[in-house]
């Protein structure tokens, strides 16, 4: 993963069809002894989104498992750029960077939003990628393989054309 000086968002160079943006309040039993959210509480965030995302675009748990097969984490990758605190509220913005045979590779940023503008709860959603601003403090970045498996044998099998075109746009 690289850093983006230019602030231009990666997604909107991506194939991706379509972003997810995920909010998250910081909760207190989510920091570490030094204050900060502690490391596996990114991947909750991170496996929260990415599973939101795909419900949003009409792939949720059971219709997944109707097709035949899930996607399993295979390798988390995070860069921690600045610790989060309790109380902060955190954007997650998710894309798809590549569908394989049976490989899923999917790209994250998360970032703090500024308190003092919020006084509800950010919408969660599908996302044009040019709608979604790069934000001004980024938290982290992180990038998530994931693998379709046969929900029978809990081997990696062919992930469905449906599954690929729903989330990436053709060269």
């Amino acid at each position: 993963m690289t850093t983006n000086p230019a602030k231009i968002p990666p997604w909107t160079e991506s194939l991706a069809r379509h972003v997810y943006v995920a909010h998250f309040r910081v909760r207190n039993h989510e920091l570490d002894s030094l204050g900060h959210v502690n490391n596996a509480t990114y991947l909750n965030y991170l496996e929260q989104a990415a599973i939101d995302h795909a419900a949003a675009a009409g792939f949720s748990e059971s219709r997944l498992r109707e097709i035949g097969g899930v996607f399993v984490a295979r390798r988390h990758e995070i860069d921690y750029l600045q610790p989060a605190r309790a109380g902060d509220w955190l954007r997650v913005v998710t894309w798809p960077v590549e569908l394989g045979a049976a490989k899923a590779v999917r790209a994250y940023q998360i970032s703090r939003l500024p308190t003092t503008s919020l006084s509800s709860p950010p919408a969660d959603g599908i996302r044009n990628p040019s709608e979604v601003e790069s934000a001004d403090e980024l938290i982290a970045q992180a990038q998530t393989v994931w693998a379709f498996v046969d929900t029978q044998t809990a081997r990696p099998r062919r992930m469905p054309p449906e599954i690929v075109s729903e989330f990436l746009r053709k060269e």
